[in-house]
């Protein structure tokens, strides 16, 4: 291999360069070209055109240097090889992985100029202590091989599947499934079932190095549901939100609402200053064919709690607690119990003073 310097004022980038270089890349490969020296050369064609080093280029620029040396692939190279090579000298970099530990306690030997010019900032180096400490890697499995938790207690209806769906079309996955180390699932079960009816045969996962049926892997089964529910929901702010995503999409799908749902939550979360208006068409967004109900033959009870427990143990005792579970503050139902179907068959009267 004849290595060469050739003017840097010579030398073409590569427009179908496959790997991007950003400001960030850039910096840190000139910081080490001024520490370091040019220990690479640049691989060029005969045409001076550069196959692999197009950082490197953009770095001695950057520095102000005037050549760079170079090495030229062989003359008898196709154009099909010249670019399998290109692929081929970005991508085996990404096939070697660090051996973190001992990336870790070498980059923590170094003082703070030396680990600049290795690449690493003191916050990406703050980052691998933490993921030392808490190693999730998400990594792509077959959903075939995943298997649901015995005791996951949650059942997912079609409806909430096709959010899933349309949020997995809309956005991908920003939400790993979990998995313990024999690949039952902790959190995620909904997201394997929208996967499933998708015909999607992988899907990406953290797995965890705890057995299945450990407090660890239960708490993660649990937390994963429960702990959005200690979240306060500011009703009125959520029912502004979802109508101006309806009025932007005319679509509500993979929100968790449909325009029935929204309706609901419109009427009940007015202000108390509008709560005696009757302006049906301006409260029920989206009931296209709603038509007002006649109550002049009702008979209504009104019963007042002090907290949730004690709604639900009512509902429990006289059998009408199904489906009611995830109900806002005010709930309607009617006795003897009727089947639900969704929030649209509830009727919501105002107070009556």
């Amino acid at each position: 291999m004849n290595t060469k310097k050739i003017a840097i004022a010579d030398l073409i980038l590569d427009k179908d360069n496959v790997r991007k270089h950003d400001d960030k890349s850039i910096k840190a490969i000139a910081d080490s070209l001024a520490n370091f020296g040019q220990r690479k050369p640049i691989v060029i064609d005969k045409n001076n055109v550069v196959i692999a080093g197009n950082g490197t280029l953009k770095a001695g620029i950057f520095l102000g240097w005037k050549e760079l040396d170079c090495v030229e692939i062989p003359a008898d190279w196709s154009k099909e090889k010249i670019k399998a090579f290109a692929i081929a000298d970005n991508r085996t970099h990404d096939l070697s992985e660090f051996d973190d530990d001992i990336l870790l306690e070498t980059l923590k030997s170094l003082n703070e100029f030396e680990l600049e010019v290795t690449g690493f900032s003191q916050a990406e180096l703050n980052d691998l202590i933490d993921d030392n400490k808490n190693p999730f890697k998400t990594i792509r499995m077959e959903v075939s091989d995943l298997k649901p938790h015995p005791k996951n207690y949650q059942n997912h209806p079609d409806d909430q599947l096709d959010h899933i769906i349309n949020s997995i079309n809309t956005h991908g996955f920003y939400r790993n499934v979990v998995v313990a180390k024999d690949n039952v699932i902790l959190a995620g079960h909904g997201v394997v079932q929208a996967v499933k009816k998708m015909g999607k045969t992988r899907v990406p996962v953290i797995k965890l190095d705890i057995e299945s049926n450990s407090v660890k892997a239960l708490k993660v089964l649990t937390s994963d549901n429960e702990i959005n529910n200690l979240a306060q929901v500011d009703d009125e702010a959520l029912t502004k939100l979802l109508t101006e995503i309806l009025e932007i999409d005319n679509n509500l799908s993979g929100t968790g609402f449909n325009t029935d749902q929204l309706s609901a939550l419109a009427f009940t979360s007015r202000p108390p200053d509008q709560r005696n208006e009757n302006d049906v068409d301006k409260e029920w967004i989206g009931m296209t064919d709603w038509e007002t109900y006649n109550t002049d033959d009702e008979y209504k009870l009104v019963v007042r709690f002090d907290n949730k427990e004690d709604k639900e143990e009512l509902l429990g005792i006289i059998g009408a607690d199904k489906g009611l579970k995830n109900f806002k503050k005010t709930t309607s139902i009617w006795w003897p119990v009727r089947d639900f179907e969704d929030p649209s068959s509830i009727v919501f009267m105002p107070n009556e003073t």
